[in-house]
């Protein structure tokens, strides 16, 4: 059977079957690792302890970190990580924190697939929702507690509602003021964000229809007020509490800083993204390559030239920015995979041998890559996991072959595609369920959290961290622990004799030594723990120590 063929049969299936099978395969690449991944630094971790710090207070308009405010997103992801902390009662586990995450990672594969459905067929849109639950990047977003899963479901939702209005579906009014609701989750979730797809996808509109007219269907003047109900409300409130400290810090310096240069050294050439996306769109990354002749020749198709609007200003806007993270671009991926699908199923997808050729090398290098790449960490890192080559051999080797097929056969068969499918879920299991939760060296906040001696009539020791100041090991052991220097670590021994702990990185363990030594302390240290700060990139060697007792 072709893939066109068997496209075509899966969009006669109920809608309730494709849609619930699209739920059990997100589900089944998404869950591994979800709850046995530590906390990752940094943006995960300070996400979760500033949800963490607004349930224990009750202050849900503030967003602090420990006793700094955290004015740089808005206050929505917090908002459904402590609902979802609330339920679960499990303030202390991450995965309670990534649950909003996963939901919004799933529904954003859902909304995939209905967009793709509403312009192509509901094969296409199956398709392209499986492309996105696959993607090496939505998978990470779904584990990790931070903004950008459920952000992507908010621009789904809103351009799906723009969309039924623009096809002049039932229920234009509600479809209309559902948008600008959409939009104003979205807005209150990581600012203008979702504003960048929606332009796109309409400037795409106008230039088909020649004509703005069609705006009006979108009830703008009702619409901006339904947009200022969902989202002013916390925006007054926390420029009420913070004396519009919050805009100052996040269009002043948060956003400013992202267009004016990289920020926090993550600042890269124009490129950046289209060198990654053969990676962060894997597998099936290999599709969006085949399928760029098929695009181009199909630029005049209307419902292509949406698509290209909505991912082209979305691309363009992100690599013109200096600041680049490989996520700022997901937005634009739910379009490029209704692409690749859409062109998998066209009769003639065209494309000359030497592209495919092109393609699968692409494609292919970055499969080798990945194969190489957990051997290469394990020796790095001095693990004893498991045997790695095992892995590259079996699993991502068949990868190529099945590519190789898709690629490059005279006639494609729609067993490569189900190949592939079956490949990324034992990449994930593997991967994210059994390799990442066990390189131990890189997770060096749950050692020392769970090395923290008990101290005896201490309800919980008292930390303070000199030379390694990752907030995962706030979020794991408690909002009062200090990050500090040596000397900072040995006042506060001294200002603790009963329940403090220094946990002392070999960096600050002179300055915390001689501070011992000038105010006459004695200390006694209780355990080490070796490993690498990921975040940094230096390895570590922390000792922990305590106030010697008196005899």
């Amino acid at each position: 059977m072709t893939p066109a063929a068997f496209i075509d049969r899966i969009g006669a299936w109920p809608a309730a079957l494709r849609y619930g099978l699209l739920t059990v395969i997100a589900l089944l690449l998404f869950l591994p690792g979800f709850t046995s991944i530590p906390p990752v630094d940094r943006d995960e971790s300070r996400f979760a302890q500033a949800t963490k710090q607004m349930v224990q207070s009750g202050d849900y308009v503030d967003i602090r970190m420990q006793d700094a405010p955290r004015h740089k997103k808005p206050a929505g992801i917090y908002w459904l990580q402590a609902v979802s902390v609330h339920v679960t009662g499990a303030v202390d586990a991450i995965w309670a924190y990534r649950i909003p995450s996963l939901i919004g990672a799933i529904a954003a594969v859902l909304l995939t697939a209905a967009i793709g459905g509403m312009l192509f067929h509901p094969g296409v849109g199956f398709g392209a929702g499986v492309i996105m639950a696959s993607s090496v990047l939505l998978n990470v977003e779904a584990r990790t507690a931070k903004t950008d899963a459920m952000l992507l479901a908010a621009t789904l939702a809103a351009l799906a509602l723009m969309l039924r209005v623009i096809q002049d579906r039932r229920h234009g009014r509600a479809n209309a003021w559902g948008f600008w609701a959409a939009l104003g989750f979205g807005f209150l979730i990581k600012g203008p964000i979702p504003f960048l797809p929606v332009a796109g996808l309409g400037i795409a509109e106008s230039w088909r229809r020649r004509s703005l007219g069609w705006l009006a269907a979108l009830k703008p003047l009702t619409g901006v007020l339904v947009f200022i109900a969902v989202a002013a409300p916390w925006f007054i409130a926390i420029t009420i509490v913070s004396d519009g400290g919050f805009f100052a810090e996040s269009v002043g310096k948060d956003m400013v800083a992202k267009v004016a240069s990289g920020q926090e050294s993550h600042g890269a050439p124009p490129g950046l993204y289209l060198a990654l996306a053969t990676l962060t769109f894997w597998p099936f990354s290999l599709l969006g390559l085949i399928a760029l002749p098929w695009i181009w020749r199909s630029r005049a198709d209307g419902r292509v030239l949406l698509l290209l609007g909505w991912a082209l200003l979305t691309w363009i806007v992100f690599a013109l920015t200096p600041t680049k993270l490989a996520h700022y671009v997901l937005p634009a991926y739910p379009a490029l995979a209704i692409l690749a699908v859409a062109a998998l199923n066209d009769v003639d997808p065209g494309g000359a041998r030497w592209w495919r050729w092109i393609a699968f090398t692409l494609w292919g290098l970055v499969t080798l890559a990945l194969a190489a790449a957990m051997p290469v960490l394990v020796i790095g890192l001095g693990q004893h996991l498991f045997d790695p080559w095992w892995f590259s051999g079996v699993i991502l080797l068949p990868a190529i072959f099945a590519g190789a097929r898709l690629a490059l056969a005279r006639r494609a068969a729609a067993w490569q595609l189900v190949a592939i499918l079956l490949c990324a879920g034992i990449f994930s299991g593997i991967v994210f369920g059994r390799f990442l939760p066990g390189l131990t060296p890189v997770f060096v906040s749950p050692r020392i959290a769970e090395f923290l001696p008990e101290r005896p009539g201490c309800e919980r020791p008292f930390l303070a961290s000199a030379g390694f100041s990752e907030p995962s090991l706030v979020f794991l052991t408690e909002t009062r622990t200090e990050l500090t220097g040596g000397a900072g670590a040995a006042q506060h021994l001294a200002a603790h004799p009963d329940c403090g702990v220094a946990a002392v990185e070999q960096r600050q363990l002179q300055a915390f030594l001689d501070r011992v030594a000038a105010s006459g302390q004695k200390v006694l240290a209780v355990g080490a723990v070796e490993g690498f700060n990921y975040a940094r990139g230096k390895r570590v060697l922390i000792t922990l120590y305590i106030a010697r007792p008196e005899p």
